[in-house]
């Protein structure tokens, strides 16, 4: 290629006609951004519905509350309403409504097409369910896992929550001989993420945290780095990809990505674990076939993914090793901390309520009176007052602080004047709805007695107590999440008489949104010491 001499004429007409390129290229961009933004003010089918205009322009208004000011985006949101109205545009292309009527509207059961915004369901884990976005192969995906959480599923669970439960108590029994304080959020963490694991991989490949001399913070620690790192990749989703490709360069640029890489290659470890079981089996026996649909609680407990690997009627496809990857990081993502806060924030307002812990406690010793054995959840599920304090907690808590958006491709949605285009992102908070005053008064009191109701009033006030959202899109282990509450209450509030320790309202109160809500940094620490165990 000829280049012209330098300080020559044809060399300046060069550099002007360079610069001319430039200037047209700056000049084609400007024009573009401003018309997609005229298009998302003006010309757009939202652009009827209120709201702030730059919110209207650009996601970077989002980006804004999650990224710059830290997750706090939801908080947000609830104040657009107080100055907008019901519904409001959040979003160039997702709008928000605050009504908990309309709630089993927008996550409708079967019968009702929903899918889910394919930005949002991003969490770096693309084959996982929770990002599977296809609804029909959602379904699919959904059927073979949800038999594992159903309730017949879960109670043939209970020797292994139970034999957890112990591992559990026994850390509790050295906390009474050194009255050194046990910090809740992590040794619930220990017992969710052991009897989880157990659950998923099987008795040999579980975590066992609660095997060790003291309870690690470890996995608490690994999972809040987890959930954070999952709100920034969203907004910036090649943090994401440079994770898979190059893990040490972000934890170089990012220190605490480490806990991110150790949860994966843990639980990767794990599935690689059972699926060579699984092809050492096939060589040296014949499998006998699990069909699908047939009923966990009719057989031996089979280990979740050693199931799937096992029965016939799941394709090929869903047995690949980054299929079963994916899906396990978000099983053990979602399934443990969520359960692990609920029951560390409820046992901080039991404690922190003196007449509720005298309630909770003189049912349980009046109906169990020997202390030193592991309640069943039959026995459990007879306690009414026990119960109306697990639903206080898990509406007080209200772990889910983050929105999840909803579409209805082929139906157009209704709310009350707005006429809603099929294919809208909508989206509702459950935090919004488990703390409306309209619904529960005094909404941040801790008061189990509004949920001993007669049957009727029950079923109608049990229909807000949405922690884990609802629909075929809903958390699947909502099952288990309550039999672990039953268990580790119905036993620690018997066994151990606990007192609070440098714990206020500041260390359960949710300020950042996470997907899972979190508390000011340093602050999620909920300390009890262990006062005295009742004897056996």
């Amino acid at each position: 290629m000829f280049f012209p001499p330098p300080g020559s004429h044809a060399m300046q007409y060069f550099r002007t006609e360079n610069l001319c390129l430039w200037y047209s290229l700056i000049f084609l961009i400007v024009v573009y951004l401003v018309a997609i933004v005229c298009y998302r003010l003006f010309l757009s089918p939202l652009a009827k519905f209120p709201g702030p205009r730059l919110a209207a322009a650009t996601g970077l208004y989002e980006t804004y509350f999650q990224i710059v000011k830290g997750g706090v985006f939801t908080w947000h949101i609830d104040r657009l309403h107080e100055r907008y109205g019901p519904i409001v545009r959040i979003k160039p292309g997702e709008l928000h409504i605050k009504d908990p009527d309309y709630y089993s509207t927008l996550y409708a059961g079967p019968g009702k097409h929903r899918n889910k915004d394919s930005w949002f369901s991003n969490i770096t884990y693309p084959q996982s369910l929770f990002s599977t976005n296809n609804h029909d192969l959602h379904v699919a995906r959904r059927k073979v896992l949800s038999h594992f959480f159903k309730k017949n599923a879960v109670w043939k669970l209970e020797p292994v929550i139970a034999s957890k439960m112990k591992s559990l108590c026994r850390h509790f029994s050295t906390g009474a001989g050194t009255q050194q304080p046990l910090e809740l959020h992590a040794a619930f963490n220990c017992f969710t993420c052991d009897t989880l694991s157990e659950h998923a991989f099987g008795s040999q490949n579980g975590f066992h945290y609660l095997d060790e001399p003291n309870l690690s913070a470890t996995w608490k620690t690994r999972i809040n780095w987890l959930f954070q790192f999952c709100r920034t990749a969203r907004h910036f989703p090649f943090l994401g990809l440079l994770g898979k490709v190059s893990p040490m360069t972000v934890i170089f640029f990012c220190p605490p990505y480490k806990y991110v890489y150790e949860f994966e290659q843990d639980v990767k470890s794990r599935v690689r674990i059972v699926m060579e079981d699984h092809r050492q089996l096939e060589k040296t026996e014949k499998m006998p076939p699990v069909p699908v649909n047939h009923d966990p609680a009719t057989r031996t407990r089979d280990a979740i993914y050693p199931a799937i690997l096992a029965n016939p009627e799941v394709p090929p496809s869903e047995k690949e090793i980054q299929r079963l990857e994916d899906d396990a990081m978000f099983l053990m993502m979602a399934g443990t901390d969520a359960p692990a806060q609920a029951l560390a924030i409820t046992v901080f307002h039991i404690l922190n309520n003196p007449d509720v812990h005298r309630k909770v406690r003189a049912e349980l010793f009046a109906n169990i009176p020997d202390r030193g054995t592991i309640p069943t959840l039959a026995l459990l599920e007879q306690l009414p007052y026990l119960n109306a304090t697990i639903r206080e907690g898990l509406r007080i808590s209200s772990i889910v602080t983050t929105r999840l958006p909803r579409i209805a491709p082929d139906e157009h949605l209704q709310y009350r004047q707005w006429h809603i285009p099929a294919g809208t992102a909508v989206s509702m908070s459950t935090h919004f709805i488990l703390r409306d005053p309209n619904i529960f008064p005094e909404p941040s009191k801790f008061i189990p007695e509004r949920w001993l109701l007669c049957p009727t009033e029950l079923q109608e006030l049990q229909k807000y107590l949405i922690p884990a959202s609802k629909g075929t899109l809903g958390c699947l282990g909502q099952n288990l999440n309550w039999a672990l509450m039953q268990i580790v209450l119905g036993t620690l509030l018997r066994r151990f008489d606990l007192g609070l320790h440098q714990t206020t309202e500041k260390n359960v109160e949710m300020t950042r949104d996470n997907f899972i809500g979190q508390t000011e940094k340093n602050m999620n620490l909920i300390q009890v010491k262990v006062l005295q165990e009742y004897e056996k």
